[in-house]
């Protein structure tokens, strides 16, 4: 067993275990990401609300092309999961990986006002990514969940937001950013007011 290098703070206090999640703003290009979302909006044309038959949130799941058909097989596509390829990749180093991961599968989901995700996670993977193609002003962002969670009694009386006390953690929402974190965090996204729609891509690596 390796020792461990920790972070020490207030004297007497290491944060161990930590948990990692990768951000990258303006992925692509506003045409590169114009074409994508043009691409869904075709698909979406022809799949309509798609699959909410795998989520408790049914019928208020955002319309989806999950396991009805896999975007790596568009070329559409290609520039975006190559980017978000490199960003795994350079996430990976940071878990003293230097192996090859590629993108499993990959698919869309448009968000209409009111539309919700459970909290979920991705199984038999290593890395996911979420995309954002589009966001509406008001839109909600990506809710994480501390691992421990639901697990175990929490501290009494929290009279202040610490690292080791923070249950969610929310990544604000922001067109052509991604955010990549490991497969079995659990992730939502809570019904919200807005205009238009909230466009994301959800990929998988492995």
């Amino acid at each position: 067993m390796n020792n461990i290098n920790v972070h020490q703070v207030n004297n007497n206090v290491t944060h161990v275990f930590p948990v990692g999640l990768y951000a990258a703003t303006n992925l692509l290009t506003d045409k590169e990401n114009a074409a994508i979302d043009k691409k869904i909006h075709e698909l979406h044309g022809i799949f309509k609300q798609g699959n909410t038959e795998s989520w408790l949130s049914g019928a208020s799941s955002p319309d989806n092309c999950f396991h009805v058909v896999d975007l790596t097989e568009y070329l559409e596509f290609t520039t975006l999961i190559s980017k978000v390829t490199e960003c795994v990749h350079d996430f990976a180093r940071h878990y003293g990986s230097d192996d090859v991961y590629e993108c499993t599968e990959s698919w869309y989901n448009v968000y209409q006002s009111g539309k919700y995700q459970e909290f979920h996670m991705h199984p038999y993977n290593i890395f996911s990514a979420i995309y954002y193609v589009k966001v509406p002003k008001g839109a909600a962002g990506t809710y994480f969940k501390r691992p421990d969670m639901g697990s175990m009694l929490p501290p009494k009386n929290k009279v202040q937001p610490t690292p080791l006390n923070q249950d969610v953690l929310i990544a604000p929402p922001q067109e052509k950013a991604v955010v990549i974190f490991r497969s079995n965090l659990q992730h939502s996204v809570p019904p919200s007011t807005f205009d238009g729609e909230r466009i994301t891509i959800a990929l998988n690596f492995a």
